[in-house]
């Protein structure tokens, strides 16, 4: 009953999405019908699903040591088309991160995926607020995950002992192929 109303809402968003871009604009008469032009719009849709997990410091010396377990992690998943961005912001008690993805559609099929990340930390020994920011253009096939680290990846040396490796996994597919089929 819950995905029920999670896809009402998201047909409802891509109904109004369409009206909104079809305003100012003489209709074709191919899109005159609102189901017409939900379906169409449907079709270039795209679900992007990013998963965002903080690593511990690599204490371990070796490479045999067992995977890292994340100290928190959380997902989210949103719906966009082309062209417009999602937005994904994570709060903790010292470090805000702002996640910004544009998706764009490329001649031969691929998605050159934009990703800014935005990142306000405080470190506790010095009580300074610091910003950092990222920007990338990325290339990807769809379904294929991407791992983008907005404030780098810690080196496990003396100065970095207690650093934080944050870790935030990227990926597209068109949304029609994520429904199931009936």
């Amino acid at each position: 009953m819950m995905v029920k109303t999670r896809t009402g809402g998201i047909v409802s968003f891509l109904l109004a999405l369409a009206v909104a871009q079809a305003q100012g604009q003489a209709p074709a008469p191919d899109t005159t019908d609102p189901k017409d032009a939900l379906q169409e719009l449907l079709s270039k849709a795209l679900t992007v699903t990013v998963s965002a997990r903080i690593l511990p410091p690599d204490e371990a010396p070796d490479a045999d040591a067992q995977e890292e377990k994340p100290v928190w992690n959380a997902e989210s998943t949103k719906l966009t088309i082309p062209g417009r961005s999602i937005r994904v912001r994570l709060d903790g008690d010292n470090v805000r991160i702002n996640l910004i993805c544009t998706p764009y559609l490329q001649d031969d099929g691929e998605v050159l995926l934009l990703a800014q990340g935005q990142v306000w930390f405080t470190e506790p020994q010095d009580n300074q607020n610091r910003y950092v920011s990222t920007f990338y253009s990325i290339p990807v096939s769809y379904g294929e995950k991407v791992l983008f680290f907005p404030l780098g990846v810690s080196n496990p040396d003396e100065n970095q002992k207690e650093h934080f490796n944050i870790e935030l996994e990227i990926k597209i597919v068109p949304y029609e192929k994520k429904q199931p089929q009936q």
